[in-house]
């Protein structure tokens, strides 16, 4: 395993609050995956969250973002800069309202989502173990294609009877932290055997929307 730390671990971000957390956020997602209109991707699912829960615009999501529909790899830009977030970089610190942005690389085009609830530690940890780490699960709420998982454990809503079906849901991410709770690496499912991936392969940021709103 890589040990360094995710790219936002740069930024020495001020400790976060978990009661500042943009709830809602995590609420609005929750209301979308409850509407029958599909949403596309990770990012658009973002995109749609923060119009219903702030009454944005698209005028508004470009004044923001520099699109009025980023894609993951436009967001991952924007938070890897600190653009109106603030950066959380330790797995006890991560809340419902922050936001997991995967960067897009040659050949993945990132991934958004939306956390739904507080990490929780994995005890014990599963298949891959890496020395000196930790693991959590992540609550998530996003739009994808690919399952999360559909283990009993930590369930993908999306599937039903061991089947999957595309579009938005509930899930659960595996992040990977050092003994202190400094983020590392992810995998993409709470699954024993699932790929792990570091910094260096696919970098991710997870940000707390500030102010929030932020405009």
């Amino acid at each position: 395993m890589a040990s360094a730390a995710v790219s936002l671990v740069a930024f020495g971000s001020a400790p976060a609050d978990a009661a500042d957390a943009c709830v809602d956020i995590s609420d609005a997602a929750l209301d979308l995956i409850a509407d029958p209109t599909p949403v596309a991707s990770g990012a658009v699912f973002f995109t749609a969250a923060q119009k219903l829960a702030f009454g944005y615009t698209s005028t508004d999501i470009a004044l923001l973002w520099g699109s009025t529909s980023p894609n993951s790899a436009q967001y991952y830009t924007n938070f890897n800069a600190g653009n109106h977030i603030t950066n959380i970089t330790n797995a006890n610190d991560i809340a419902a309202g922050d936001v997991l942005v995967i960067g897009a690389t040659g050949t993945y085009t990132g991934h958004t989502a939306i956390v739904t609830g507080a990490a929780t530690q994995l005890s014990p940890a599963l298949n891959p173990v890496f020395a000196n780490t930790k693991q959590w699960a992540v609550p998530i709420a996003d739009s994808t294609t690919t399952t999360h998982g559909c283990g009993v454990a930590y369930p993908d809503s999306r599937c039903v009877g061991g089947v999957f079906t595309a579009g938005e849901g509930t899930a659960f991410m595996r992040l990977y932290s050092d003994n202190a709770g400094i983020l590392q690496g992810y995998s993409w499912s709470v699954t024993s055997g699932a790929q792990y991936f570091s910094p260096a392969a696919r970098p991710y940021v997870i940000g707390r929307l500030t102010p929030c709103p932020p405009l």
